[in-house]
């Protein structure tokens, strides 16, 4: 009897575990039943000691992980799961980066990347009414969604927000902007989704489009509607997509 994979999400910055809850019932039963959504440090309920290191982060997450594992990782998720993936290649089974990145500043080298971060303002506005501008963010990325997916923002940001302001912010926004995981690329042997929004100003598609020329493995999926949160902006077509991607690599 062959064991269905762990689902293994990891979040992005200034989130936390609970913005995969929609995208949670859209998961068929045998993915959805062995789900795990971890906090970061400094997010959500996670505790943190004012250190935020991604191979750090990816070694502890590899310890909780029992057997190979579909690692799906969202925006600076995506480089902790690609970090864990080339660090602990026998506890991952397949991986999937949406709307993630390899590098976030643009350099000779690496004209994909971004010369400006609009992250850093949205630091200060979330220190100042994290409630408020989470939703402000979340609208906005939902600007081409589905009415349905729309009106579930509100409470969506209500459970995303009841634990305040992440107290890692700071921290992992730096080791955001530091991180150039390029080096491990040719260290990922599993296969790979990557799943991006067309809409998406945050990480553009040039920077998924990096991974895929980069990556022999991957498979190149562009949601033309979606901007950065494609698994609640599209959440049904997310589903589909990544269960048939699970299903091809059992």
């Amino acid at each position: 009897m062959t064991t269905t994979p762990q689902t293994l999400l990891i979040h992005g910055w200034g989130a936390n575990h609970h913005v995969f809850d929609p995208l949670q019932t859209f998961i068929p039963a045998p993915w959805q039943n062995n789900w795990w959504a971890p906090d970061l440090p400094g997010h959500g309920s996670a505790p943190f000691d004012g250190h935020f290191n991604l191979d750090e982060i990816a070694d502890q997450i590899a310890q909780q992980i029992s057997q190979p594992a579909n690692l799906v990782g969202w925006s600076l998720g995506g480089m902790v799961a690609l970090n864990l993936a080339a660090r602990h290649p026998e506890k991952v089974n397949t991986l999937c980066l949406t709307s993630s990145l390899v590098k976030l500043l643009a350099s000779h080298d690496y004209p994909q990347g971004l010369h400006r971060v609009s992250l850093d303002t949205m630091t200060n506005l979330f220190a100042e009414d994290y409630h408020k501008y989470m939703q402000q963010f979340l609208q906005l990325q939902m600007l081409y969604a589905s009415s349905s997916a729309k009106n579930n923002i509100n409470q969506l940001t209500s459970t995303i927000c009841q634990y305040g302001s992440p107290a890692g912010l700071n921290t992992a926004l730096l080791a955001l902007k530091q991180a150039d995981l390029r080096p491990l690329l040719d260290s990922i042997n599993c296969p790979v989704l990557l799943l991006f929004g067309a809409r998406d100003a945050i990480t553009p598609p040039r920077m998924g489009e990096y991974l895929h020329q980069h990556l022999p493995q991957s498979e190149w999926i562009l949601l033309p509607q979606a901007a950065h949160v494609p698994f609640l902006s599209h959440t049904a077509e997310f589903a589909q997509v990544l269960s048939q991607f699970w299903e091809r690599h059992k």
